[in-house]
């Protein structure tokens, strides 16, 4: 009786099957295609390409992807710092200082005063205002007074640099932004003074108050530059992102 062999039918697990990769340099069939590419004398130093990063000679959605994801991590930067400076001028502008006036009875800040003060405005805060009142406008001063035109410093030196187009422009803004947080941080050094010297001083009211007219002068033109150039930016991309 003779014994015959039966033939596998069906098993898809004796089915050939592509070999996997075993990371073999220069060989996608692993070690076994390796060796017999050695064999027989074939180039086994290149790396076959991947097939998720380079599709027809083009560079796949994915990779394309991470690439401008990486371009605009300093976009994501310097959004951060704008959104930071406009958060400490809305507190320090619109909430902080108006909530002063509860200390002054019901008169503003010199620092919210756009078109500057006189002597009389000063005297009538000195006699309104006592030590408590002066003391949480100097802490005030000493906090978010000197944050936020540092801040807002490092912003328009961001925009500069990754926003605006090569020009004099950009020069004129990064100088007006120095001279703001200067000009900002004295003044606020200036109005603690002449809140709580023994005897007033004129000459002293008027370059205080014209320090507090430059910054905002400043604070404005510098501020619409800035948001315009962001804004401008945006809009490029969208229009060139097509």
């Amino acid at each position: 009786m003779s014994k015959r062999r039966k033939k596998v039918r069906g098993n898809p697990a004796r089915e050939a099957t592509e070999p996997e990769s075993t990371g073999a340099p220069g060989t996608p069939g692993g070690l076994r295609a390796f060796r017999q590419a050695r064999r027989e004398g074939r180039d086994i130093s290149t790396t076959p390409k991947r097939r998720d990063d380079v599709q027809d000679g083009y560079l796949s959605a994915a990779s394309q992807r991470a690439g401008e994801g990486t371009d605009s991590n300093p976009h994501l930067l310097l959004y951060a710092l704008l959104g930071l400076t406009a958060l400490l001028f809305a507190y320090l502008h619109l909430y902080a200082l108006p909530q002063m006036n509860y200390f002054a009875g019901g008169f503003s800040m010199p620092d919210s005063r756009l078109l500057g003060y006189s002597v009389d405005d000063i005297e009538r805060l000195r006699n309104v205002m006592d030590s408590d009142g002066t003391g949480q406008l100097s802490f005030l001063h000493r906090t978010a007074g000197i944050l936020f035109p540092l801040f807002f410093l490092l912003s328009s030196w961001a925009v500069v640099g990754l926003v605006m187009r090569r020009g004099l422009l950009r020069w004129l803004v990064l100088a007006g932004a120095v001279i703001f947080a200067a000009v900002d941080i004295t003044e606020n050094f200036l109005i603690d003074r002449i809140l709580t010297m023994e005897s007033l001083d004129a000459g002293l009211v008027a370059v205080a108050s014209w320090f507090t007219v430059v910054s905002w002068a400043l604070l404005i033109i510098l501020g619409a530059a800035v948001v315009g150039s962001v804004v401008m930016s945006l809009l490029r991309k969208g229009v060139e992102r097509p």
